[in-house]
């Protein structure tokens, strides 16, 4: 991400783009950012733009659109809410009260809260003191503030009719009739940063919601507006259906234009949306619906901490496995990362190197650094340091990393990683537990069990894809015993604890599957609800021939004993690495990527494989290497020791290939001759 953060110069394109590719990194994303003078999509901002791509052809550069200025993508600037005051965001929120008195106008209505029910009583409450002493609802509507950020204006309904076409309109219209020679060759797509659904806090709303809820569901949902904050009324089956609603409009206006806007223009559509905040819905629903509408799916993975918590960035491994199984089943070839955001002026190689790694070997193959700026002068040294730029002491080196990722990134993209395992993702469940403080206790149980499995997995080795509902809904089928998703067909389908709920097109997929022999593992009670709606169906499903009941810690077991591949991760007893792996199958072996992400501790073992023989692809130098390994009754068998933040890359090859000589190891440690002295060349 490469910040335009001042009043322009040209020299200043020239000499950090000159910057970038002296260290071989040779693509950026033109990012508008705080700092900013040179006016947003004005003549100068395309002046620059075109030195930009000049200077790119000159050095065998990409330069790519970041659609905002700033971010979240979607107001243009202050532009969109300027031209269509209309499309301001608002958001309904919720207080409870024991005297309703005169309505403010802000009141859109009222309801009596009884034992677990609820009445409207708006009509009523209109004429005061007509309510007598009580407990009482009022839903308030609130406005999306406007502000400095968002050029004075405010952020926008994203749902609004005609707020993606009046964005497209105002952004990439410009651009194509300044740039479009470019689009699909030195400019290869769009980048868009979290969009989102809650521009005013509280749930999103709009005047024509309760008309298409109807529409969509049959009964009015203004009559059950409780049920989405307090467990009122039938308040599991209007959460889910309200979620459901808002995720196939959030599709519908969003992503869906936005990707048909990009292939018919000969671009790529990537960026990401806030998928760190599952199993939270606020921002959208279901992240992992939106990356379908996405020729480059991707993600971000910000700071420097490793956490594997259901809410974390670095070290949370679904939010990875999720891009990297859509990216598998709609049969994309690149994913990418917006990466090392305030990971901190003190950020060190080792540091990039373990955070990069983490995420390739769990599915992304393009690295976006987060920042590149023009200038960090004043406030801008803040802005979620650190910098990829002439600023950084060590940016001289940086082709080193830089060289390494771009080998992997070949290496990753190459192939095809191929799975069996489906791991449902309760997301249609988290449903039915937000936003109501009551049952967040209930949601953050459904999310760490989720969690809890995915880590396990990880920890011990097994190869699977997470589904999505909405993906499976639009993309499955059933063939045999295989469930199909897109792309991808999978022999054991898991669908994990406290999964209450599950959509109907996902129901009948499941059983028909599970009524063929395909192997359905449940590690708790049959779903008790489909779309919302108490059912007996999931009890049905329980007794088709193919579903199996498995505690979930048992489920790794259990799934190893699935695997048919002949391929095979044992580690040393006492191993205490993060080590993680990632496997792609091309015409003549497979590719694999193991990594140990500790900073502290060794990670060693042995690969079993049906392979011939083992090469190394050595990622510091670009070379193909002899490896050691052993080979005998159909079964070949290769130790590795990755030391703390280490990374190998082999070959697993079908051609009989010669193993390494077995040679000698020394270590010797050299002590220093001298303390370490630290002296300030100048100013800071």
């Amino acid at each position: 991400l490469w910040v335009w953060n001042d009043m322009l110069t040209e020299q200043q394109i020239v000499s950090t783009l000159e910057d970038l590719a002296s260290q071989n990194v040779k693509q950026a994303w033109v990012h508008p950012r705080p700092g900013l003078m040179t006016p947003y999509l004005g003549e100068d901002w395309f002046r620059m733009w075109k030195v930009a791509l000049r200077e790119a052809e000159r050095l065998d550069m990409n330069i790519w659109i970041y659609d905002e200025n700033s971010y979240h993508s979607g107001f243009a600037g202050g532009l969109v809410p300027e031209a269509m005051p209309e499309s301001r965001g608002r958001g309904l929120h919720f207080v409870e009260v024991k005297n309703v008195g005169e309505l403010a106008s802000d009141v859109i209505a009222v309801y009596r809260l009884g034992d677990g029910d609820s009445e409207n009583v708006t009509d009523v409450a209109k004429i005061p003191g007509r309510l007598p002493e009580g407990r009482y609802l009022l839903a308030t509507l609130r406005q999306a503030p406007t502000g400095g950020w968002f050029g004075g204006k405010s952020y926008v309904d994203l749902l609004h009719p005609g707020v993606v076409e009046k964005f497209l309109d105002i952004t990439m219209g410009p651009y194509k009739q300044q740039l479009g020679e470019h689009f699909g060759k030195r400019l290869p797509g769009v980048f868009t940063d979290e969009p989102h659904l809650s521009p005013a806090g509280g749930i999103h709303w709009s005047d024509r919601l309760p008309v298409d809820f109807e529409k969509r569901w049959g009964y009015d949902l203004m009559d059950h507006l409780p049920s989405l904050v307090q467990p009122v009324g039938d308040w599991k089956r209007v959460r889910h259906n309200y979620q459901q609603f808002i995720l196939e409009e959030f599709i519908n206006c969003w992503s869906k234009p936005c990707f048909e806007y990009c292939e018919k223009n000969d671009l790529e559509f990537t960026g990401h949306y806030w998928e760190h905040g599952w199993p939270g819905a606020s921002h959208g629903g279901d992240n992992m619906a939106m990356y379908a509408w996405h020729q480059r799916p991707a993600i971000d993975n910000l700071m420097n901490e490793y956490n594997e918590g259901t809410h974390a960035q670095f070290g949370n491994a679904r939010t990875v496995k999720e891009l990297s199984t859509v990216a598998n089943q709609m049969g994309r070839k690149r994913t990418l990362c917006e990466a090392y955001g305030a990971g901190g002026w003190d950020l060190r190689f080792e540091d990039m190197k373990r955070i990069g790694d983490w995420l390739y070997v769990l599915g992304v193959n393009t690295l976006n650094e987060h920042l590149s700026y023009i200038t960090i002068r004043g406030a801008r040294k803040r802005d979620h340091p650190q910098s990829f730029s002439y600023h950084e002491p060590w940016w001289n080196e940086y082709h080193v990393m830089a060289n390494y990722f771009t080998r992997l990134s070949l290496a990753l993209s190459s192939g095809e990683q191929i799975n069996d395992i489906l791991l449902i993702e309760p997301t249609t469940t988290t449903w039915l537990f937000q936003p109501d403080s009551s049952t967040a206790g209930q949601l953050n149980k459904v999310g760490d069990a989720f969690q809890d499995i995915v880590n396990e997995l990880e920890r011990q080795q097994t190869e699977y894809d997470i589904g999505c509902e909405d993906i499976m809904g639009r993309h499955g089928s059933v063939e045999g015993k295989e469930l199909i998703v897109g792309k991808r067909s999978y022999r054991t389908v898991v669908l994990t604890p406290f999964t209450e709920n599950l959509n109907s097109k996902t129901l009948d997929l499941l059983m028909k599957y599970a009524q063929a022999g395909g192997t359905l593992i449940c590690c708790g009670d049959p779903p008790a609800r489909i779309d919302g709606n108490v059912s007996n169906l999931g009890r049905t499903l329980s007794k088709s021939r193919g579903y199996s009941h498995v505690e979930p810690e048992a489920l790794v077991r259990v799934l190893k004993t699935r695997v048919e591949s002949g391929f095979a991760i044992h580690r040393q007893t006492e191993d205490a690495g993060l080590l993680f792996h990632h496997r792609r199958q091309l015409d003549d072996g497979d590719l694999l990527f193991l990594v140990n992400t500790s900073i502290e501790a060794s990670s060693s073992g042995t690969i079993e494989t049906g392979a011939k023989g083992v090469e190394r692809w050595n990622l510091q130098t670009g070379s193909i290497e002899p490896y050691e390994f052993v080979s005998a009754n159909n079964s070949t068998k290769a130790k590795f020791s990755l030391p703390p933040c280490g990374s190998l890359l082999l070959f697993l090859s079908n051609k009989v290939v010669a193993p390494a000589t077995v040679t000698a190891t020394e270590v010797s440690t050299i002590s220093p001759t001298s303390s370490t002295k630290i002296h300030r060349v100048e100013p800071n």
